[in-house]
C-alpha cells in the first residue's frame, strides 16, 4: 500500500510539473527568447528590429532577377523554418521578405516558423519536413507538394536560387544528395 501511495505521489508531482511547463509555454510570445512558432512580418519589425530592419534596408537584389521572379512566384506557397538566434536566419530572412515584396508575392501564402536550437517547435510545425538546418525555405506547389528548398544559405544569391527553383531549373541545396 505504501508503495502504491508513493508511486501515485510521484505521478501526481510529474503531472503537475508537466502542466506547469505547458502553461508557461503558452505565455511565451514572439520576442521572447524561447518562443517557437509562427511569426509575421510585423513581429520582425516589432521584436527583431535590431537585425531585421538593417538587413532589409541594406539588401539590394537584382532588379532583372526580381522581375523574372515576379512572373512565377505566386504559383507557390512558401514555408520558412528559422531561428531568431541563428546568424544565417538573421541574414537571409530580411532578404527573403524584400525579394518577395518587390516581386509582389502574396504574403498570405508565406508561413514563417521560428525554431529552437534543436530545430523543433512546441506545436511540431516541422513534422514530416526533415528540418535539420535553419533557415530552410521550402517551396510548395498549390497542391501542397514540396518542389524544392533552400537550406541555410543560397548557392549563388538568394534571388538567383529562388528563380531557379520556381522556374524548374536544376537546383540542389548544399545538403542535398
Amino acid at each position: 500500500m505504501k508503495k502504491l501511495i508513493y508511486l501515485y505521489s510521484i505521478g501526481l508531482i510529474m503531472l503537475i510539473g508537466f502542466q506547469a511547463a505547458a502553461q508557461q509555454q503558452t505565455n511565451i510570445k514572439p520576442g521572447d527568447e524561447t518562443y517557437t512558432g509562427i511569426l509575421h512580418q510585423e513581429d520582425f519589425k516589432n521584436y527583431y528590429y535590431s537585425w531585421f530592419s538593417p538587413g532589409y534596408t541594406a539588401f539590394k537584389p537584382s532588379k532583372t532577377t526580381i522581375d523574372q521572379i515576379a512572373k512565377h512566384i505566386n504559383k507557390y506557397d512558401i514555408k520558412v523554418f528559422m531561428g531568431t538566434w541563428c546568424s544565417d536566419s538573421q541574414r537571409e530572412i530580411p532578404h527573403l521578405y524584400k525579394i518577395l515584396e518587390l516581386a509582389n508575392y502574396d504574403l498570405e501564402n508565406l508561413e514563417v516558423y521560428t525554431m529552437d536550437e534543436y530545430k523543433t517547435t512546441v506545436a511540431n510545425y516541422e513534422k514530416d519536413l526533415d528540418i535539420q538546418y535553419v533557415p530552410s525555405i521550402l517551396f510548395f506547389d498549390k497542391n501542397g507538394k514540396e518542389i524544392n528548398r533552400i537550406v541555410e544559405f543560397p548557392q549563388e544569391t538568394l534571388e538567383a536560387d529562388i528563380l531557379k527553383i520556381i522556374t524548374g531549373q536544376d537546383y540542389k541545396n548544399v545538403y542535398a544528395q
